[in-house]
Parts: structure tokens; C-alpha cells; sequence
């Protein structure tokens, strides 16, 4: 009797994971959204921001001042390696029709009288800076460039006059610059961005459009009305628990082979670093994915029509990324935002997978993160059991 039972559950297990199968396959919509745009966002997005680190970005140098210290900025300037200073130009106008023109990414403008300014006590003398900001690594690369060389100039221009005063070269070194700190990059070694936001990305995209995929999927089930009829076949005593297992083994194959499409292609096309061992990296995965999926079913009970999933989910990708600890420190959230986070698959996933592919973490060492990512695991499971037996039994 109880091998029977056992039989029936593992048959029910595999004929509605079939279904499932077939009901997405025959969704072009979801398909597309599903698997070809995760495999377009992994491409694109990542070869948009290949290059990492940008180096001698074509510069516009105007000069109001023509001066021995405007001369040394310019020299200074140059000499980074992120800038190219490949004009010279008399006015604001002429560096703008460079510009526009596409034959430089920047505009740095000395204004006159900057030498006398800067000579003053208590002035602060300034410098304009336009930046192209349509890309943010023109405009990080540059602003960054021009920064670090107006600060080493003006410490230089500090030691000159603190020696002028009388002190004595090593004391007016030390009280110029009383610590020497030395930067050091972990993981991220030439801090570039590609290296910094694609893992997250792998994880982000991968929520966003598998939950979008099921929801146009879902959406047209309930305009139709064809929940009931498509899994008839669970209509008996908790046929509901295993059809909401064999419902998830499509979506978890799929996404497990997209996951590691992503580290063992992607990340080798682009050099993104994988420094975890790859088993381990799957088999943290595995919840990620089964959060989604069942978070996905979950998602069932809000989606009425076809189009519902496509407008919201594509809003909540934004907070979903920030909340992984993109733009801000997670430590720095409101208690509230928090709260909200943990309800994302990706935010415990992100941090996991950053350890795992970043930090070369072992599985062990993150147990924590796994248990919880279980506990979401866990948590989207009981909902997705109850939603598919709420609409089992419509």
C-alpha cells in the first residue's frame, strides 16, 4: 500500500512537471522572455561594460588663464593615465562643437585669474569640469582623473609655501601629509566595473525575468480560466503538494543551466573572475533558484491578465538591485527596508554568490547565508503549496 502511494506521488511529481513543460513551451512569450532575454541581458550587459577600465579618454582643455600653474595642470592632467588631452582649444564654444562631433568625452576648463586665486589666502579657486555623462565610466573615469591631479598639485603647492615659511623640507612633508595610506583592491583587483556589478547582475536578471516569464504564463491562465483544467490530474488528496514539486522542475532545470551558462561562458568570454569551486557554487544555487520558482507561483495570486507581470516586475528589478548592496551599505538600510529585502530571493542570493564566484569562499564557510536562503526557500514553498491548491480547487 504504501509502495503504491509512493508509485502515485512520484507519478503525479513527473506528469504535472510535463504539463508544466508544455504549457511554457507553448508560450512563445515566455519563452522569449524567460530564456532568451536572460541569455541577451548576459551578453550585452556585460560586453557594455567589458572594457573595465577606460585609458586615455580624448579631452577638450580650455585655458582662460594661460599661465605657468594653468601650463602644469595641463601637464599634470595628461600625464594620468585615464586622459588625453588632444585639444587645446580658446574658448567654451569650440570645446563644445568637439563634443558634439563625438571627437572627445570631456571638457576641462581653467578660468582666468585661477593662478592669482589660487596664490590668496582663504581662496578657493575652481575648475569646470563637463563630464559625458550618457556613459558612467566617461564620467566616473574622467571627474576621478581631474580629482586626484588637482589634489596631488595643491599638496604640492602646500609643501612649496609651509618650506617658504622656514620649516624644514622633512617637517613640512610630515605636516602635509601626516599618513601615508596605501589602497589595496581585494577581489576587484583594477576596479572595474563589469567585475563589480555582473555577478550581481547574473542573480537580478535571473529573478526578474524567470518571475516575468511565469507571470505572462500564469497571467494567461487565469484570463482563460485553464488553471483547473490543465492539472485535473492533482485534484486528489494532497495532489496539490506534489504538483507544486513537479510544477518547479521545469523552471529548475532551466535556470540551473542558465546559472551556469552564465559563470562558465559569460564570465570566460568577459574575464569576470571565478574564483569559487563551481559545485559549490550550483549547489548554492539550488535554493535561489527554488525561491524564485515558488515565489514565481506565489506571484500567481496578484497576476490576472498577461500584461500585469510585465509592467511590475520590471519596476521592483531597481529596488531588487539596490537592495542587494549595489549603490548603498546594506548596514546603513532603515529597519523597514531590511525587512522588505529578506522577501527577495536576490538579496540573500546576491550575497552568497558574491562569496562563493568574488571572495573564493567554500559552501562551509557561508552556511549561515545557506540556511537562510533554505529558510526563503521554505517560506515561498508553503505559499506556492496553498496557491496552487486555492486555484485547484476554483
Amino acid at each position: 500500500m504504501m509502495f503504491k502511494k509512493i508509485i502515485s506521488s512520484l507519478s503525479l511529481i513527473i506528469e504535472t512537471a510535463k504539463k508544466e513543460k508544455q504549457l511554457l513551451f507553448k508560450d512563445s512569450a515566455s519563452i522569449e522572455i524567460y530564456i532568451g532575454c536572460v541569455i541577451a541581458v548576459y551578453f550585452f550587459y556585460t560586453f557594455v561594460y567589458s572594457p573595465e577600465v577606460f585609458t586615455k579618454l580624448p579631452i577638450a582643455y580650455v585655458d582662460n588663464d594661460q599661465t605657468t600653474i594653468s601650463h602644469e595642470v595641463k601637464r599634470m592632467l595628461n600625464d594620468t593615465e585615464s586622459l588625453d588631452l588632444i585639444y587645446e582649444v580658446t574658448s567654451l564654444e569650440d570645446a563644445k562643437k568637439l563634443f558634439e562631433e563625438n571627437k572627445i568625452n570631456g571638457i576641462i576648463m581653467i578660468p582666468k585669474n585661477f593662478s592669482k586665486d589660487l596664490q590668496k589666502p582663504g581662496n578657493n579657486p575652481t575648475i569646470a569640469i563637463y563630464c559625458d555623462a550618457s556613459y558612467m565610466l566617461y564620467y566616473d573615469k574622467t571627474l576621478q582623473a581631474v580629482s586626484n591631479s588637482l589634489m596631488a598639485y595643491t599638496s604640492q603647492l602646500q609643501l612649496q609655501q609651509t618650506m617658504m615659511s622656514g620649516v624644514p623640507m622633512k617637517e613640512a612633508q610630515a605636516s602635509s601629509k601626516p599618513f601615508n595610506i596605501i589602497s589595496t583592491s581585494l577581489y576587484n583587483l583594477d576596479e572595474g566595473y563589469a567585475t563589480f556589478v555582473i555577478p550581481l547582475v547574473i542573480i537580478i536578471a535571473m529573478q526578474t525575468l524567470q518571475l516575468t516569464g511565469m507571470g505572462v504564463l500564469y497571467g494567461t491562465m487565469r484570463e482563460n480560466n485553464t488553471f483547473s483544467k490543465n492539472f485535473e490530474i492533482a485534484k486528489g488528496r494532497f495532489g496539490y503538494f506534489f504538483m507544486t514539486i513537479g510544477r518547479s522542475i521545469p523552471y529548475f532545470i532551466i535556470s540551473m543551466l542558465l546559472f551556469l551558462f552564465g559563470i562558465e561562458v559569460i564570465f570566460h568570454i568577459f574575464t569576470i573572475p571565478q574564483r569559487g569551486n563551481v559545485l559549490e557554487v550550483m549547489v548554492f544555487l539550488i535554493p535561489v533558484t527554488l525561491s524564485i520558482t515558488f515565489l514565481g507561483m506565489s506571484l500567481m495570486n496578484f497576476f490576472r491578465n498577461r500584461e500585469d507581470p510585465i509592467m511590475l516586475l520590471t519596476v521592483f528589478s531597481i529596488p531588487a538591485l539596490m537592495m542587494g548592496g549595489v549603490s548603498y551599505p546594506t548596514l546603513a538600510f532603515p529597519l523597514w527596508i531590511k525587512i522588505i529585502a529578506i522577501f527577495f530571493p536576490s538579496t540573500i542570493g546576491v550575497k552568497g554568490f558574491l562569496a562563493l564566484t568574488q571572495a573564493g569562499a567554500s559552501l562551509v564557510e557561508i552556511n549561515d547565508i545557506f540556511i537562510q536562503m533554505w529558510g526563503v526557500c521554505l517560506f515561498y514553498f508553503i505559499i506556492a503549496v496553498w496557491t496552487n491548491r486555492r486555484f485547484l480547487k476554483k
